[in-house]
């Protein structure tokens, strides 16, 4: 296999490939993260097309699924990526977004010439993507398996990170990996499992393997001689606006308490910002509805605080207008103090919206779909549910999106029942 400095050096030649593909005949292969671009999907569609690239005569192509502009909303993937692929020369301007070039004409090319996709962070194309499905040749995923793209070859298995399938196979078959690709992959387990936290219940024994196996192939700074505790020089580092790299961290500690203090830097983002952040849409049921899911590091008493509810309530309205959604849930996650001067608490909490499609039987019966699911815990937020969006709090915080969004396909699909 050719070495992963030699692989990051191709990188840049990829979207002009893609945007002259009348000057080539050969079959194309693109490795594809899930529509939210978190640093799990964007890693993992970099490590996987990196651990395919031996297989393939062209390399394959790893696209970021997100508009090239909207990395300005993840500052966590923009420092991890940028600190990785600068130790090979590289930098984030070589990387192929999903905007830069027009993928329905790589599907007319490869209907002509041939094309694999391999689906990664994700088992089923995004509902945007639909017409990348007969293409789909290989899946790796931690999600619960939607059962389409029967002709992939497929590895789903429910671990904490992707990131960590993706190093395993590495593992397989390389037996190490160069010091910037082990930090790359390490980061996405250490951010989706907290920490490896026993407490947040995501962790599973293979992404503690997984970890336990990168972290000796980092190349980490040496501890400051400073004798100043780890958490007050974490606490240093995050306090500056602009850390510019990764290259001086010593621990997964460090790493992750960066990495986790960037993305949860949300509360200057506009509400549109925050509901498109992280952002995933399916069509469900039959008839179909359209669903969209966005995930957001702002715990929604802050949120409310900031906008106020009826502010929130009329962007998420204006948001499910504009992504034409039938219904929308915003999840709102992270840490805020149990009353006044209290401690800080990790917690979630639930906005369901619904199109205007929608009736209100219809809502009623997805509403108490939701509140019977003991996957979620609902409970109201507010004694006073008004008319709109509805306010839940959360109360099984280990139910990520992997859980909701199961959780609201059952319930659609019993309405045709």
């Amino acid at each position: 296999m050719k070495g992963f400095g030699l692989f990051v050096k191709t990188l840049a030649a990829n979207t002009a490939r893609l945007n002259s593909l009348d000057a080539h005949t050969g079959r194309l292969t693109l490795v594809l993260g899930n529509e939210s671009a978190d640093l799990d999907s964007m890693v993992s569609s970099l490590a996987l097309a990196y651990a395919l690239s031996p297989t393939i005569s062209a390399p394959p192509i790893p696209i970021i699924n997100t508009n090239r502009s909207d990395m300005t909303l993840r500052p966590e993937s923009t420092l991890l990526l940028r600190t990785t692929l600068q130790a090979n020369d590289s930098g984030i301007d070589a990387l192929t977004f999903i905007d830069d070039f027009d993928l329905t004409r790589v599907v007319s090319y490869g209907r002509k010439h041939g094309l694999d996709v391999w689906l990664v962070d994700h088992n089923a194309p995004a509902s945007r993507q639909t017409e990348l499905e007969p293409f789909v040749r290989g899946i790796v995923d931690h999600h619960v398996d939607e059962n389409r793209c029967p002709q992939a070859e497929r590895q789903i298995e429910l671990v904490g990170s992707c990131a960590t399938l993706v190093a395993e196979r590495l593992r397989n078959t390389l037996g190490s990996v160069e010091p910037e690709l082990a930090k790359m992959l390490v980061a996405p387990i250490l951010i989706d499992t907290s920490e490896l936290s026993s407490t947040a219940r995501r962790a599973t024994d293979k992404d503690i393997e997984m970890v336990s196996w990168l972290v000796p192939q980092v190349e980490w700074a040496w501890p400051s001689a400073n004798p100043v505790s780890t958490d007050s020089a974490v606490a240093d580092q995050e306090s500056s606006d602009e850390v510019e790299s990764l290259d001086h961290v010593s621990s997964t500690h460090e790493l992750y308490k960066i990495l986790d203090k960037l993305k949860g830097k949300v509360s200057h983002l506009s509400a549109r910002d925050l509901l498109r952040k992280d952002y995933k849409q399916w069509t469900v049921g039959s008839p179909a509805w359209t669903v969209g899911i966005s995930s957001i590091s702002y715990r929604l008493q802050k949120w409310i605080k900031r906008d106020s509810r009826k502010q929130i309530k009329k962007a998420v309205e204006k948001w499910v207008d504009e992504q034409k959604l039938d219904v929308a849930l915003v999840m709102t996650h992270g840490k805020a103090k149990q009353g006044k001067g209290g401690v800080k608490v990790y917690g979630r909490d639930l906005i369901v919206a619904f199109g205007q499609s929608v009736n209100e039987e219809q809502q009623r019966r997805v509403l108490d779909g939701l509140q019977r699911s003991e996957l979620l815990g609902l409970e109201p937020f507010f004694e006073d549910q008004d008319t709109g969006p509805v306010f839940f709090n959360q109360t099984r915080t280990e139910s990520s999106r992997k859980q909701v969004f199961p959780a609201i396909k059952a319930v659609i699909e019993s309405l045709s029942i």
